[in-house]
């Protein structure tokens, strides 16, 4: 199978699962290629999905912490997709991770990752950590900021995708599939170059990017929508 088949594939396959999980993808702003050459996707992070969401789009290999690869289910298809595992407790893993990701970019790939570390409920921005923007300089790399949200039919912003504290995976799929017609909208931003910028600055400019669209969007957005989350919470506690 040629690259650009594989590409294809996993683009395909990520739109699957979003069919089958019931959510529906919106995409604002202009969306880069398939895989395009050499460039970095930034993006905040609310939930596992997140990064299915961003392939069934833009296709890249993803920076995603250790435990995900031992995940049943999502492991093996992040895996199957190239996401590369970093321990972010250990200094030596993030240097590795950071030659890794400018090999991968000198090879005109697409690189993404969650500089937050970690997820939140999507009601607000954690702080970006920098680490892993040094292969930015190293590559000249082009860098795409995104930022995601997921919504309701209403439009209205919905905590029932987020994957955060102590949920299992179970939990999450239970509680996905008790809401209905989620929809994830993916933000492409302005790109940015490294040129001018030391990794402190670029990442500042990057975080403050995303925050302002999501404070933007927070801003005119109707309350959380917590019934369908709520009655999910239920019926996962009566499982238990």
């Amino acid at each position: 199978m040629s690259e650009q088949a594989k590409l294809m594939q996993t683009q395909t396959w990520s739109a699957q699962l979003a069919s089958k999980l019931g959510f529906s993808v919106k995409v604002f702003g202009s969306a880069t290629a398939l895989h395009p050459a050499n460039h970095l996707l930034i993006s905040n992070h609310i939930s596992w999905f997140d990064i299915f969401a961003i392939n069934s789009i833009t296709v890249a290999r993803f920076v995603a912490k250790a435990d995900v690869q031992h995940w049943p289910v999502i492991g093996m298809l992040c895996k199957g997709a190239g996401t590369v595992f970093i321990d972010r407790e250990r200094v030596r893993d993030t240097q590795r991770v950071n030659a890794s990701i400018s090999s991968a970019l000198r090879n005109l790939e697409c690189i993404a990752f969650f500089p937050e570390g970690t997820t939140s409920n999507g009601q607000e921005i954690r702080p970006f950590k920098a680490s892993l923007i040094q292969s930015a300089f190293e590559t000249n790399a082009t860098i795409q900021p995104l930022y995601l949200r997921y919504t309701n039919e209403a439009g209205e912003y919905s905590t029932a995708a987020a994957y955060i504290d102590d949920m299992s995976i179970t939990d999450s799929l239970w509680q996905i599939a008790c809401s209905r017609n989620l929809h994830i909208e993916i933000h492409f931003l302005e790109q940015l170059t490294p040129a001018g910028h030391d990794r402190r600055t670029l990442n500042k400019e990057i975080e403050a990017m995303i925050r302002t669209k999501h404070e933007a969007l927070m801003a005119t957005s109707t309350s959380p929508a917590r019934d369908s989350l709520d009655a999910a919470k239920k019926s996962v506690t009566s499982l238990t």
